[in-house]
């Protein structure tokens, strides 16, 4: 017990900065600022995002429409997709037994630890190809950074903790989220879900917060009817599912039959709105910077972004939410 409260007053601290910058940005002054150069750099950019055709298209045009697209790596023809699936597939079975110790001493969201993602790095760069890219920036509307991959690890306990309740992802305005299932996933093992409304209270003029929403909450913010538009994204081992976890509720719903495995890859813009609540795969950064040197350009931006940002962002350490 006492262990755990000293962790508690750890994480709280390292918190603490992050937390006072978030009310710093959204105080009136600080976010019509924000907002306002915010504005200035998609006008800019607009004239040179990428021009997408054939499935690509289609996904940005879905992800507008309804903030999620679902299709299937075979159908997608990525570069290394099998491949890819296949090792997450068995880090993630070889990871089963030790996600189920987790879960059963308190832990309620679980991950393949990092660290054995980096020894398979495949997985990490996969996200990384000019086509994922192009995707993410022309949804996005600004160069992409990329935050990585994680491996998650949902066990079948029906308990409905943690990203299995309806949220909002904190990092910025948009962002693109990539999962792709491990195996077969029906609605008894967790599938990802999200509400195809935009939360229109969500924004510079009024501002950003984040919380954990029940039937009344999500119905004050989205209508009565907001169950309407509850997407619930089954499908078999290797269905792709891009989707705008910023703007849009969604959650995993709790599994109960099996236990679900998915990767998921994240982008967002480059300099996004909330630096210091980002980075929440656990990989280092050392070992990132170790992975993209011998990468193009591009890769190497859209992975290192956080070294481009202003020395004041740069010194907040990511905060643990």
């Amino acid at each position: 017990m006492l262990n755990q409260m000293i962790e508690r007053r750890r994480r709280w601290l390292r918190d603490l900065p992050a937390r006072m910058v978030l009310k710093l940005f959204n105080r009136p002054q600080v976010r019509i600022l924000l907002g306002r150069k915010y504005s200035d750099a998609l006008r800019i950019h607009q004239p040179t995002l990428p021009r997408l055709s054939g499935i690509d298209a289609k996904i940005v045009a879905g992800l507008e429409k309804d903030g999620v697209y679902v299709t299937t790596i075979e159908a997608l023809g990525l570069a290394d997709g099998g491949n890819v699936v296949d090792q997450a597939r068995m880090l993630s079975e070889a990871f089963a037994p030790e996600a189920r110790e987790r879960v059963a001493n308190g832990e309620v969201f679980v991950i393949v630890p990092p660290d054995r993602i980096i020894d398979r790095p495949a997985i990490y760069l996969f996200g990384l190809q000019d086509r994922l890219l192009d995707i993410a920036e022309s949804y996005i509307g600004l160069p992409p950074a990329y935050d990585g991959v994680t491996i998650n690890y949902t066990v079948a306990d029906g308990r409905e903790v943690s990203t299995r309740k309806w949220h909002r992802d904190w990092e910025d305005r948009r962002m693109l989220k990539v999962a792709i299932y491990l195996r077969d996933v029906d609605e008894d093992s967790g599938p990802f879900q999200m509400i195809r409304r935009h939360d229109m209270l969500q924004n510079d003029e009024v501002g950003f917060s984040y919380e954990l929403a029940d039937d009344a909450a999500l119905a004050e913010r989205l209508g009565a009817s907001y169950a309407d538009d509850i997407v619930s994204c089954c499908g078999p081992a290797g269905t792709v599912i891009f989707t705008d976890t910023a703007r849009f509720f969604h959650r995993g719903k709790p599994a109960t039959g099996r236990d679900r495995m998915a990767l998921f890859y994240s982008y967002f813009a480059h300099s996004p709105r909330h630096p210091f609540l980002c980075e929440r795969t656990g990989m280092q950064r050392s070992d990132i910077s170790r992975l993209t040197t011998p990468l193009p350009q591009r890769q190497r931006r859209a992975a290192m972004w956080r070294q481009y940002l202003s020395i004041a962002l740069r010194i907040i350490p990511p905060a643990s939410l």
